[in-house]
């Protein structure tokens, strides 16, 4: 009985280790492009959600893309119009490794840009 209990303790150890909450970070869209670099060894991270707000409504076209290896690959992209704050959320899990790079572009720079991550 107390061996089971063991087990069952150390398997919920390693599944709370494994397991990754998401994290968000805003950045200020002081210029027309927001990148953000995997500069962590031995790690790997995937975009959740990206979301925009603008001061006022505004439109925007936008852009994600992943620089990897000194390639750009377009990942997503919007054009809104009369809006003040926007979604884009992956329709699939592109993971970035040390050195990739998420690129946020946007035409208009009156505002923020919140990224929400997930390790792996």
């Amino acid at each position: 009985m107390k061996r089971s209990i063991r087990i069952i303790l150390v398997l919920l150890m390693v599944a709370s280790v494994a397991y990754a909450a998401p994290w968000a970070q805003t950045y200020p869209l002081s210029g027309p492009t927001v990148a953000v670099t995997n500069q962590q060894a031995n790690s790997v991270w995937m975009p959740e959600v990206v979301l925009w707000k603008f001061t006022a409504a505004t439109n925007a076209a936008l852009t994600v893309s992943r620089v990897s290896q000194g390639n750009t690959y377009l990942i997503g992209s919007l054009s809104v119009t009369n809006a003040s704050t926007v979604v884009w959320i992956p329709e699939a899990e592109y993971p970035f490794e040390y050195g990739d790079a998420l690129q946020l572009s946007s035409t208009v720079t009156n505002g923020q840009v919140q990224i929400i991550r997930k390790g792996n």
